[in-house]
This record gives C-alpha cells, sequence and structure tokens, in this order.
C-alpha cells in the first residue's frame, strides 16, 4: 500500500487491563499471544508491546492498565483491514476472550504528522538475543487543547516538534492529531499525541531534567486543557516492520 499526504499513517496504541488477571504469567502469555497475531498484517509498518512502567507514578501518570501495544499502519485502509477481516486479529480475540475474559481495552488513534526516526545517540543498550527490550520506554502523551482550531492544533504540534525531539537516546518521534475513527473502545478526549520512543530510562530521565523539556512548558503556556501520560517499557519489538532496528 502507498501512502501519500492524502492518506496520512496511523498509529494504533491499545491499553489493556487484565483486571484481576494481571499476574506476571498472565501478563508475559497475553503479550505472547499478540506478537504471534497481531504482530504482522498487509500494511502494518510497525509494532510494539510491552508493560505499563509502575516506577512512573507522577500525577499525570495514568496507571490504569498493565499492557500497551503500539502499531504503526501505513494509512486508515491498513488498519481497516486488520481490524475487519484479519484472521489472526480475530483469533486472538476468541483466544483471550476465553482465558483473560476481565480484559478491557482503551484505543487511542492518531493520524500521523510528524515521524522522525533516530537521532542523537545517548549511552548504549545490550540487546538480547530474543530481541527484548527490557529498558527501552515508550512515552506516550495526548494533549487536550483549549482552543481545538485546525490553526491551534498545527501551532502546538509544531511546538511539540520543537522542544519534544531530537533529545538523546530517542529512537522514535511521532505526533499526531485525533483521528475519525469512533469504535466502542476509542478515547477521544485529545486533539494532539506525542510518542517518543526512548533507547533507555537514563535517556528519558535525561529528557525529563533538559533545558528543551523545560521550555515547553512556557512555550505552551495557556494552550492545553488537559495531559494524559502513559508510559510502559517496551519488551516486544516486530523484528519485520521495526522502523528502528
Amino acid at each position: 500500500m502507498e501512502n501519500n499526504n492524502s492518506s496520512p499513517m496511523l498509529l494504533h496504541s491499545t491499553y489493556f487491563n487484565l483486571g484481576t488477571s494481571n499476574t506476571s504469567g498472565i501478563v508475559e502469555a497475553y503479550m505472547a499471544e499478540a506478537r504471534q497475531y497481531l504482530s504482522e498484517s498487509v500494511g502494518m509498518i510497525s509494532f510494539w508491546i510491552g508493560v505499563r512502567a509502575d516506577d512512573m507514578i507522577r500525577p499525570e501518570n495514568d496507571l490504569n492498565y498493565d499492557i500497551a501495544m503500539h502499531q504503526l499502519f501505513v494509512n486508515e485502509d491498513a488498519f481497516n483491514v486488520y481490524n475487519g477481516n484479519d484472521s489472526a486479529h480475530n483469533q486472538f480475540v476468541i483466544d483471550v476472550n476465553r482465558w483473560v475474559p476481565g480484559t478491557t481495552r482503551r484505543v487511542m488513534d492518531a493520524y500521523v504528522t510528524n515521524l522522525i526516526i533516530g537521532g542523537n545517540s545517548s549511552e548504549p543498550q545490550t540487546i538480547g538475543a530474543d530481541g527484548n527490550y527490557p529498558q527501552s520506554m515508550f512515552h506516550n502523551l495526548y494533549f487536550s487543547l483549549k482552543d481545538k482550531s485546525a490553526e491551534n492544533i498545527k501551532k502546538f504540534t509544531d511546538i511539540c516538534v520543537e522542544y519534544l525531539s531530537g533529545h538523546p537516546g530517542i529512537q522514535q518521534f511521532t505526533t499526531g492529531g485525533l483521528t475519525d475513527i469512533k469504535r466502542n473502545v476509542s478515547v477521544r478526549n485529545f486533539d494532539v499525541a506525542v510518542s517518543i520512543i526512548y533507547e533507555s530510562k537514563k535517556a528519558y530521565d535525561d529528557y525529563l531534567k533538559s533545558k528543551k523539556h523545560d521550555e515547553f512548558f512556557p512555550a505552551t503556556a495557556g494552550m492545553i486543557d488537559n495531559t494524559y501520560i502513559f508510559d510502559s517499557y517496551i519488551k516486544y519489538q516486530s523484528k519485520v516492520y521495526s522502523l528502528t532496528r
């Protein structure tokens, strides 16, 4: 499938809450099931899955989930194929509903307006033979703006790119706006999504203490209504569609 300006890429992020089944064994089995059935589809570019960062307990952090899964599609048509009649996706739903019936999920879909791969490196991180990234972090921010005009959304997005991208240790930086997708699991309380993959927890911590990060707040003063943050440790990343390997 070919991507163009009228058909942007789509970042599909799902946050699973396993309820009382959130034991380490079930979490690992759930992620394995997702890797088996959800990590490849026609038009899927990348796949990541990981667990909530329990050591990130700032007031703005959402802690009401156990597993975070992120899939980048070449466009919305590719997502619709995956979501509508993909046999592997359907099998995943059947299996997990059978052995983890209490699972709930929230979905945040964003049309990608900026995608920056790689950047300044930081301290190297060892990658296991199985491709496991125990310290890599996925930092997902969702901003609800006071002024929801297209002009203001673009202005805010440009500020995000200026101040939040380009930090040492960022493997991928993505911004996007709310999609037109409206399903019963869709969360639509945001206007701008920012998704950042850090190669290590240290790179993330350094980002939070950086001058550019601090300057983001005066630059956006009065623009933000609410901020929702999901911090996760990436455990598995698609070897086929990875944009960072």
